[in-house]
C-alpha cells in the first residue's frame, strides 16, 4: 500500500531514533563520544540492509514494538484522510425555459437559445407573399457608390448610385468594401424600390416569363407582387460581382458570392433566399440578394441554417409580438 507522505516522516524520524538508541545501548556510550567515522560505517551498513531487503522503512520495522503505536496513529490518520469524502460541488440547474418562448421553440427544434431582441424592431419587418407593407416607403434612403469605389453616402437623390435605407448605409458600404479589400469585384446591383417601381418590375418579368402570377411551376415567385417585395423596405439589396443583365443561379460560382456568403453575417446581412427554403420562404433560390438583420441576429440565422421566416417563428406569439405592429408604418 502507497503510504502518506506524513507516513513516512514519522517513520524516518523513528528509523533515526532507534538507530540512536541502539548505539548508546550497543556500545554503552553517547553518540557525541563515538568515533564519526564508525558510527558512520555502522549507519551506512544498518540502511544498506533495509535496501538490500527490498522493502520500504515501514515495512522493515512494522513488528518493531518501539514505533508501532507511532506507525498505528499514522495509519490511523491517513485512513482518517482516506475516508473524508471530497465536498461535491454545487451543481446550479440550468433554467427551464417558459413554454411557447423563443428559447423553449428552439430546444425543441435542437436549437440553441435564439438572442433575446425585439421581434417588432425595423429591422426584423417580415415581407414575403403572405406579409405585405403596402405603400410603405423609408424614412430616409442614403444612396451608395455601386461598386464601392467611392466610400462616400449620399442623401440626395442621385440615380447613378444604389439606393438603401439610410440606417443600413454604413453597413452595406463596409460589406462591399470588405469584398474589395479581399481583391473581389463587387456591384451593388439593385436595393431600394418603391411600390409602383415593384409594380413595374413585377409586370414586366411575368410578362417575359409567360407567367401571371410571378410563380415558377413549382409555385415559387420568381418575382413579387407590389407591397410584398423585401426591395420595398429598402433592408435588402441584390449584389453581384459585376453589372449582370439576367441575375440567376450561375452566380452562387463566383468568388464574389462565396465571399459574400461567408462573410455576410460579420456585417448583419443574411443569404435572404438559400436554396432548400423555397417552400419556407416561397421565393425562388436567390444567390444575390442579401437582407439587413443586424449582426446578432444573422449571426444566429446564418450559424443555425435558417432563412428569416423561421426566425421569425421563433418568436411567434411572444409578448413582444403583440405589443407592437409587426410591419413598418407606410408613409404618410
Amino acid at each position: 500500500m502507497k503510504c502518506s507522505r506524513g507516513l513516512r516522516i514519522v517513520f524516518g524520524v523513528i528509523f533515526l531514533v532507534i538507530f540512536a538508541a541502539y548505539f548508546v545501548m550497543r556500545f554503552n556510550v553517547s553518540p557525541r563520544t563515538r568515533d564519526f567515522d564508525s558510527d558512520h560505517a555502522f549507519v551506512y551498513s544498518e540502511v544498506q540492509a533495509v535496501l538490500d531487503s527490498g522493502m520500504s522503512l515501514e515495512e522493515y520495522f512494522k513488528d518493531d514494538p518501539r514505533y508501532a503505536h507511532l506507525a498505528g496513529q499514522a495509519a490511523a490518520e491517513e485512513q482518517q484522510a482516506e475516508s473524508t469524502p471530497e465536498p461535491t460541488p454545487e451543481v446550479t440547474p440550468e433554467p427551464t425555459p417558459e413554454p411557447g418562448s423563443p428559447e423553449a421553440k428552439a430546444a425543441e427544434l435542437g436549437l440553441p437559445a435564439p438572442p433575446d431582441i425585439d421581434i417588432t424592431s425595423w429591422e426584423y419587418v417580415l415581407v414575403n407573399g403572405d406579409h405585405s407593407i403596402g405603400q410603405y416607403e423609408p424614412a430616409q434612403l442614403a444612396y451608395l457608390n455601386q461598386t464601392a469605389s467611392e466610400t462616400d453616402i449620399q442623401t440626395a437623390y442621385n440615380a447613378n448610385r444604389c439606393p438603401v435605407d439610410e440606417r443600413i448605409a454604413q453597413a452595406l458600404l463596409d460589406m462591399a468594401k470588405g469584398c474589395k479589400d479581399a481583391g473581389l469585384p463587387v456591384f451593388l446591383s439593385s436595393g431600394y424600390r418603391s411600390y409602383s417601381e415593384q409594380a413595374a418590375n413585377f409586370q414586366r418579368v411575368c410578362q417575359n416569363n409567360g407567367v401571371s402570377d410571378g410563380k415558377d411551376s413549382n409555385g415559387h415567385y420568381i418575382t413579387m407582387p407590389a407591397g410584398c417585395s423585401e426591395h420595398q423596405t429598402g433592408l435588402s439589396c441584390d449584389i453581384t460581382d459585376v453589372y449582370r443583365e439576367i441575375k440567376n443561379s450561375e452566380i452562387e460560382n463566383t468568388d464574389t458570392y462565396k465571399w459574400l456568403l461567408e462573410h455576410c453575417a460579420e456585417y448583419g446581412f443574411i443569404h435572404r433566399f438559400p436554396s432548400g427554403k423555397e417552400d419556407v420562404t416561397g421565393v425562388m433560390y436567390e444567390p444575390f440578394h442579401f437582407r439587413y438583420v443586424g449582426i446578432e441576429a444573422a449571426r444566429y440565422i446564418e450559424d443555425n441554417g435558417l432563412c428569416l421566416e423561421e426566425f421569425v417563428e421563433l418568436y411567434s406569439g411572444s409578448a413582444s409580438e403583440a405589443e407592437a405592429e409587426p410591419t413598418p408604418s407606410p408613409a404618410a
